[in-house]
């Protein structure tokens, strides 16, 4: 066996456990309010791992975790607003695969900083709720439209694209049970598709999928103690710093793909 086949054949035990401890805070981020596991963990390991290696790996992992958290979003959520959302996700997501296979490693981590701290920024700063009260949120074209921008940028970044439409979820699904369950369907369409995209397109690999499948239990536990305190703690509350931290770790890869250049 080469050691092209070997998991994390190129990173020292350190990082190793460092790639393992954000994938589980990162999970349980998600078990908490549905989503929101891709953007931490594509900041971070895109530190350690090669940009192109850290979008995929968070694909895989989405996309092994929806065994979990699958069949309670599908009884849960509001398919009224799933279905179009689902619908214009299909193409965007093709043209954003495309980009992201496009790029040098350099690029993509200058575009990763771009866009995921676009994505912080917007959260932080409510604009989506803001362009919400300019915009009639009833239309079925306003659903398709914001699903396919954000199924653009999961293409591209892997990461962020919850953070663009999950303002309208939450218009449209406003009771806390139904908001999480619809942002699982989403999110799970996405990365599923996003998958069977990048495979088609032969981006994964067997040594990524490996070393998905070896991060999934640190993964599943973090996904296990989220849904354990979903609904007693206020995101509001306790993400406003770590927002912060995103926002940093985001704006640092920007410098570190600009200086990749030169």
């Amino acid at each position: 066996m080469t050691v092209d086949f070997i998991p994390f054949a190129n990173l020292d035990g350190i990082s190793i456990a460092v790639v393992v401890a954000v994938y589980f805070f990162a999970f349980f981020i998600r078990g908490i309010i549905g989503f929101g596991s891709a953007l931490p963990a594509v900041l971070v390991s895109a530190w350690i791992l090669p940009p192109h290696d850290a979008v995929l790996l968070a694909l895989l992992t989405s996309v092994f975790a929806q065994v979990q958290l699958l069949p309670q979003g599908y009884r849960e959520a509001n398919w009224k607003i799933a279905k179009p959302m689902l619908a214009g996700t299909i193409v965007s997501i093709i043209v954003g695969v495309w980009i992201f296979a496009s790029l040098s490693a350099a690029w993509l981590t200058i575009v990763l900083g771009l866009v995921l701290s676009a994505a912080v920024l917007a959260d932080m700063v409510r604009l989506a709720e803001r362009l919400a009260e300019k915009l009639r949120l009833d239309g079925v074209a306003v659903a398709f439209w914001l699903a396919a921008l954000a199924g653009l940028i999961a293409g591209v970044a892997g990461a962020g694209a919850q953070y663009f439409i999950s303002f309208y979820i939450r218009w449209a699904a406003p009771t806390p049970r139904e908001f999480r369950a619809t942002n699982i369907v989403i999110s799970g369409f996405m990365a599923l598709w996003r998958a069977v995209v990048t495979l088609a397109a032969g981006l994964i690999t067997i040594k990524l999928t490996v070393e998905a499948m070896l991060i999934m239990p640190a993964a599943y536990a973090g996904a296990w103690g989220g849904r354990k305190l979903a609904g007693r703690l206020s995101p509001e509350r306790y993400f406003g710093l770590f927002r912060w931290f995103l926002l940093i770790a985001a704006a640092a890869l920007i410098w570190k793909g600009t200086a990749a250049l030169n």
